[in-house]
C-alpha cells in the first residue's frame, strides 16, 4: 500500500488558518485575497423562491453570495440547500423528484424553484462573463437580473417528477434551457461543492487523487520506467509468496478431485499497476512523536477533507462557477479548529458563493457582509432575512458580536439587558417560574459593552421577539445639561424622535450627591410617563432609576440585611453597586421563592413576565 503524509505539528490548532492560507497561495496566488481584500466585482445572489417542495408550501429569501441559515432541527435547512442542488446540481437533480419531494406529497401541484441573480455590477467580471456565454441567445448585452428556474411536474407512471429548467431575464417570459438528456446548459458553468457533516476524508482522498494520477499520461518517462520496474518486482515477490504458493498446491489438488487433469495448473498473480496506484494512496498524519498517525481524530481528518476539496475545486474556477453548500461544518471539531476555518471560510474568495448552515457560533465568529436567513414555522415554514455587516466601530469586537448574534439568532424570544449581573438574577428568577425556557425559545443576551441596538436590529428583522431591559442613564454633557441617555437609547430602537437635554442640572449636586441623581432619574421617568410606556408596547423597558434600584422597591429588606451580614455600613443598593457582580451572585442565591414571586409580579421587572409568558405559556 501507498502512503502519502500530511506533517501536522502539535500546534495545530493554532497554526492552521496559517498553513491553510500558505497551502493555497503556493498552488493558486491568483485566486486568494486574504481578509476580503482586492476582491474582485461579481454577480449576485438576489433571491430564491421555494414553491411546493418538502417541508416548504412557498418561501420568499432575499439572498446575497454568502448566506448563513439557522433554525431549529427539522426546519427545513438540509431541505433548503436540496432547493438549490436541484437547480444547480447535475449530479443531484438527475434522478428527478419522488413523490416525498412534493409538499405534503401532493403530486397535483406543480415544484417550482427560482433563482434571481444581479448581473448588472460589471460586465467585465469573469463570474458575468461565464453568465453572457452561458446564456447567450437568451440574454441581451444591457441584461441587469437574470432567472434561472426549475419546474417539475409529478408522472403518475413513472413515479418520478421530471425537472424542466428555464432562464431568461423576464420572469413571466423564460424559455427553456438547452439540454441533451438529463445534462442541461448551465451544468458546464455551474459546479456545486456539497459538504456535509458526514464527510469522509478516505473518501474524499481517492476521489482527489484520481485527478492527480490519471495513469501514465501524468508521470514523466524517467519516473514511468521506475514505477513499472518497481511494480513488476513487487508482483513477482508477492506472486512468489510462501503462502501463495501453498494455496495454489491446495487448490490444484481440490480441483483434481473434481476432475482429474495431470497438466492442471493454477497461478495466483499480483496485479498492481499504474493505473490504479491512486487507489491505493492513503493519507497519514505525522506529528512530533510518531512516525505515523493513521488513525488521526474526525476533527483532523475533517480538516484535512476540507482542504482537498477546496484545492480540487480551485482548479475549476476559471471555467466554472463554483457554489459551495456546506452543512454543520462544526461537527467533531474542536472550538479551535472552528474558529480557524471560520476565519478561512470568511476571508477566501474560493468561498465567495457560499450557502451554509451551522448551529455553531464559533463557525460564524469571523462572519461579515453575510446575509442571514432564518427559518421558522409557524402555520407552515417560513424565513426571514438580513444582510449583517460587522459595523466598523465594532471591528475590534467582531468575534463577541458575532457569536452572541449566532447564539440569540436560535431563539424565538430574546431578552437584551445591560451586562452579567442582570443575566445573573434574571435568570435565577425566570428558572424559578419557567425551568426550561431555554428549551422553548427563551434566551437572555448580555450586550457587555455593545449597543442594544446591533442586536435589537438584527434579531428583529429576522422575526424574533426581542425585550430590552436597560436603566435609565444619565450624561452630564456641558454646564448644566444631561444628556438621556438611557431614554433616547430605546427611542433610538425603534427610530422615534430623541428627547432634548435636560437642563438646570446642578453641576456640584450631581457629581457629589448620589441621591441628586436618583432624584433626577426619578423625575424624569414620572414626567416622561406617556413615551415609557409607549415603549413598554414595543417590550422595551426603561427602569425607574437603575437595576439595583429596582430591586429596593420590591425586595429592601433582603438587601439591607444583606449589607448588615457582610458587615458593610452602606445601605441594600450602595452595597450592590459596590461590587455588583460578586453581591448580585450572593443576592441570587439567598432569595426565597417568595422573594422570587415578588419580583417577578412586580411592575418594575414586567419584561421577565413578558419573557416567561412568550417562550413558556
Amino acid at each position: 500500500m501507498f502512503r502519502t503524509y500530511c506533517n501536522t505539528r502539535s500546534s495545530y490548532n493554532r497554526d492552521f488558518g496559517y498553513a491553510f492560507k500558505v497551502l493555497m497561495w503556493y498552488y493558486f496566488p491568483n485566486n486568494v485575497f486574504p481578509n476580503g481584500k482586492g476582491m474582485r466585482d461579481k454577480m449576485i445572489f438576489k433571491h430564491l423562491t421555494v414553491k411546493n417542495f418538502r417541508n416548504f408550501e412557498i418561501v420568499d429569501i432575499d439572498l446575497t453570495n454568502r448566506n448563513i441559515v439557522f433554525g431549529l432541527n427539522d426546519i427545513g435547512k438540509s431541505n433548503f440547500l436540496a432547493a438549490l442542488r436541484f437547480l444547480l446540481d447535475r449530479n443531484f437533480r438527475r434522478n428527478g423528484f419522488v413523490d416525498s419531494d412534493f409538499y405534503n406529497k401532493d403530486t397535483n401541484s406543480e415544484i417550482i424553484i427560482t433563482l434571481k441573480i444581479d448581473i448588472a455590477d460589471n460586465e467585465d467580471n469573469d463570474d458575468n462573463k461565464k453568465i453572457y456565454t452561458m446564456m447567450s441567445g437568451a440574454i441581451t448585452s444591457d441584461a441587469k437580473e437574470i432567472y434561472i428556474q426549475l419546474k417539475s411536474k409529478y408522472n403518475s407512471e413513472s413515479l418520478v417528477g421530471e425537472p424542466n429548467l428555464y432562464w431568461g431575464v423576464d420572469l413571466k417570459d423564460l424559455e427553456a434551457i438547452p439540454s441533451s438528456q438529463s445534462y442541461f446548459e448551465l451544468d458546464k458553468y455551474f459546479n456545486v461543492v456539497y459538504i456535509d457533516s458526514s464527510i469522509q476524508l478516505e473518501n474524499t482522498f481517492k476521489r482527489y487523487t484520481k485527478e492527480i494520477l490519471k495513469g501514465e499520461s501524468s508521470l514523466s518517462e524517467k519516473e514511468r520506467k521506475v514505477l513499472s520496474d518497481n511494480i513488476n518486482n513487487l508482483n513477482k515477490t508477492v506472486g512468489n509468496l510462501s503462502t501463495i504458493k501453498t494455496f495454489e498446491k491446495d487448490l490444484e489438488d481440490e480441483y483434481k478431485k473434481f476432475k482429474d487433469e495431470k497438466n492442471f495448473k493454477v497461478s495466483i498473480q499480483s496485479e498492481i499497476e499504474i493505473s490504479n496506484i491512486h487507489s491505493k494512496l492513503t493519507p497519514y498524519i505525522l506529528d512530533e512523536k510518531s512516525e505515523n498517525y493513521p488513525t488521526a481524530g474526525d476533527g483532523r481528518k475533517k480538516i484535512l477533507a476540507y482542504t482537498l476539496l477546496t484545492l480540487e475545486n480551485r482548479r475549476l474556477e476559471e471555467r466554472k462557477i463554483n457554489i459551495f453548500l456546506i452543512e454543520e461544518l462544526e461537527n467533531h471539531l474542536h472550538r479551535s479548529m472552528q474558529v480557524a476555518l471560520s476565519y478561512q471560510i470568511f476571508s477566501d474568495e474560493i468561498f465567495k458563493y457560499l450557502f451554509m448552515t451551522t448551529h455553531s457560533s464559533l463557525i460564524v465568529s469571523q462572519m461579515d457582509d453575510v446575509n442571514l436567513i432564518k427559518l421558522f414555522k409557524g402555520n407552515k415554514v417560513v424565513g426571514k432575512s438580513f444582510v449583517y455587516r460587522v459595523p466598523d466601530e465594532y471591528r475590534t469586537l467582531k468575534q463577541k458580536l458575532n457569536q452572541n448574534l449566532a447564539e440569540a439568532i436560535y431563539a424565538d424570544v430574546v431578552l437584551l439587558v445591560e451586562g452579567p449581573s442582570e443575566k445573573i438574577l434574571f435568570e435565577r428568577i425566570i428558572k424559578d417560574k419557567c425551568e426550561r425556557y431555554e428549551s422553548y425559545g427563551g434566551y437572555i443576551l448580555e450586550v457587555a459593552g455593545i449597543n442594544f441596538s446591533e442586536y435589537y436590529t438584527v434579531l428583529s428583522a429576522l422575526g424574533i421577539n426581542v425585550i430590552v431591559k436597560t436603566d435609565n442613564d444619565l450624561k452630564k454633557i456641558k454646564g448644566e445639561e444631561c444628556s438621556l441617555l438611557g431614554i433616547n437609547r430605546c427611542l433610538r430602537l425603534i427610530e422615534a424622535k430623541q428627547k432634548e437635554n435636560i437642563k438646570n442640572v446642578d453641576p456640584k449636586r450631581y457629581e457629589d450627591e448620589p441621591d441628586y441623581v436618583v432624584e433626577l432619574k426619578t423625575s424624569i421617568f414620572s414626567k416622561l410617563s406617556k413615551t415609557i410606556n409607549l415603549l413598554k408596547i414595543k417590550n422595551i423597558y426603561l427602569s425607574k432609576v437603575d437595576l439595583e434600584n429596582d430591586l429596593y422597591e420590591v425586595i429592601p429588606d433582603i438587601m439591607d440585611n444583606l449589607a448588615i451580614e457582610m458587615n458593610s455600613t452602606k445601605s441594600g443598593v450602595d452595597y450592590l453597586q459596590s461590587a455588583k457582580l460578586i453581591n448580585i451572585i450572593e443576592l441570587s442565591k439567598r432569595i426565597t421563592e417568595q422573594e422570587v414571586d415578588k419580583i417577578f409580579k412586580h411592575k418594575r421587572f414586567e419584561c421577565l413576565k413578558v419573557l416567561v409568558d412568550l417562550c413558556c405559556q
